[in-house]
């Protein structure tokens, strides 16, 4: 028992603690990003399940005052930007505290659902944060692979696998 709680420990401790993504920045003019973090994501390519919602916190520093803040999000395909629908968009409402001031750091906090009738493709998510003036506070991007999860409860759990369940 003491062995199969240590597991589970480690296993949601280790989720908890995720490691900052490696990105691509693609023009933050008017802030500098410092950390980008997707949970649950424990490897690179980020693997993304239809159906399933993932935390992103990104961290960053203004180069402007701003009343408020927008994000837009992307799929990226053959470098054409397909957007995706995000439940909250205003930033201010997202983790930061409005009003935006100059050389302060920020931590923007969203969720991203993966919706059950996404195709199963890779694609580059691309991030922005927009201020009030319509510049970018931010944008990155990091590659991810869509795909179909299955789910079944196991001893009180649910248990997430790839391919059919048999």
């Amino acid at each position: 028992m003491l062995a199969v709680t240590l597991t589970l420990f480690l296993a949601v401790g280790s989720q908890v603690l995720a490691e900052p993504l490696k990105f691509l920045d693609c023009g933050s003019k008017d802030g500098s990003i410092l950390e980008v973090n997707v949970t649950p994501c424990p490897t690179e390519p980020c693997l993304l399940h239809k159906g399933v919602s993932y935390s992103v916190n990104v961290t960053f520093s203004s180069k402007i005052d701003s009343q408020g803040s927008q994000a837009k999000v992307y799929g990226e395909m053959l470098r054409v930007d397909i957007p995706f629908p995000l439940e909250e968009s205003d930033g201010c409402k997202s983790g930061i505290k409005c009003p935006i001031q100059k050389g302060h750091s920020y931590s923007y906090l969203n969720k991203l659902p993966v919706k059950s009738e996404y195709p199963s493709v890779k694609l580059v998510v691309k991030w922005e944060l927009y201020d009030d003036q319509e510049g970018l506070l931010f944008c990155w991007k990091i590659p991810n692979k869509i795909n179909n999860q299955n789910k079944q409860w196991v001893g009180g759990y649910l248990a997430v696998t790839q391919g059919k369940v048999s």
